[in-house]
């Protein structure tokens, strides 16, 4: 059953609205991570992980 205009533009309206909404929480959580030095060490630290557990070519 197609929806009616009003519906459709209804809608419309809430995805980009919920669209909108995580950006700005995405964008939030993000720069709050970039903030806590807590979080930064924990990103060293699985990237030096997976630096070292990565397979070594030249070997």
């Amino acid at each position: 059953m197609p929806l009616t205009r009003k519906q459709t533009r209804t809608f419309v309206a809430v995805m980009v609205g919920l669209i909108l909404g995580l950006s700005v929480l995405a964008t939030v959580l993000i720069t709050r991570g970039w903030d806590n030095e807590d979080v930064q060490e924990q990103v060293r630290e699985q990237e030096t992980e997976r630096m070292r557990e990565m397979p070594r070519f030249s070997e």
